[in-house]
């Protein structure tokens, strides 16, 4: 998809999520630790059977649970994160990724928020956020519309945030 500006439009930035940090949502340390959980209590029952070969048969589930719950979710943010591109002009926001486009005006933006998360890194979201999203749903995103993976998340939100300002006096 290419992006096409309407006539008198200037494109302010464009960008890129550098990496995967920035899709990584809580849910998926929940993830990670209970996999790891669950391999340490089948390992530790595996040695401590008599038998060596009943051993091999309790690391079955880890290896096919494990797979069904890290594998589909790390396809998900790796396809997330390289569909997605950010365009910010002097009238509006464009947001895409490989199944949704938003296009946010500017002028009419109500929320603008910068968040230096330890898990994610920096995130500007457009939208006020439910209190438990991203913990659920396996392969969902972030309903709020966000930039996210910004190595230079400050300086953007600065530009967003004048580009607004200049926008709501016209």
């Amino acid at each position: 998809m290419t992006f096409e500006t309407a006539p008198g439009e200037r494109v302010l930035w464009e960008g890129r999520p550098r990496g995967i940090r920035g899709f990584v949502r809580p849910m998926d340390l929940f993830f990670l630790a209970f996999a790891l959980f669950i391999g340490f209590a089948f390992a530790s029952a595996a040695v401590a059977t008599p038998s060596g070969s009943s051993g091999v048969f309790f690391l079955v589930p880890l290896v096919f649970f494990g797979l069904l719950f890290v594998v589909p979710r790390l396809v998900g943010i790796l396809r997330e994160s390289a569909g997605a591109s950010y365009v910010l002009t002097d009238r509006r926001i464009v947001i895409r990724n490989r199944r949704r486009i938003v296009e946010l005006d500017l002028a009419n933006l109500p929320y603008l928020e910068l968040e230096r998360s330890w898990l994610s890194g920096p995130t500007i979201y457009f939208g006020p956020r439910q209190m438990y999203e991203g913990l659920g749903g396996f392969y969902g995103g972030s309903p709020a519309p966000a930039l996210r993976g910004l190595t230079d998340a400050d300086e953007v939100y600065r530009t967003i945030s004048d580009a607004r300002a200049r926008a709501r006096q016209r």
